[in-house]
């Protein structure tokens, strides 16, 4: 389990400023940044990009599967497991 804030590239900080970016997901939980008010069961990554793709900041399912890819610098599959993160990310 990870103690420090979570850290965000520049797409997802522009989101949060713009206010629709209010979930993120992980591979492990950030259970002391003060920012998160929840965080879910691990979910498969075809679930939340086919259906959290809005809160996750993205205008399409394909522009945050393109985004999760430009982060790992690898194709992420639909069945790799997140845990989902719900919060206000502003600084």
């Amino acid at each position: 389990m990870t103690t420090e804030k979570i850290p965000f590239n520049k797409w997802s900080k522009e989101r949060i400023e713009q206010g629709r970016k209010y979930m993120t997901s992980r591979h492990q939980k950030y259970l002391n940044d003060p920012r998160v008010k929840l965080i879910l069961s691990k979910t498969k990554w075809g679930f939340i990009r086919d259906n959290w793709f809005g809160i996750e900041g993205a205008d399409s399912q394909e522009e945050l599967q393109q985004v999760i890819e430009n982060i790992y610098k690898r194709k992420v599959p639909d069945d790799e497991m997140f845990y989902p993160h719900i919060g206000d990310f502003r600084e």
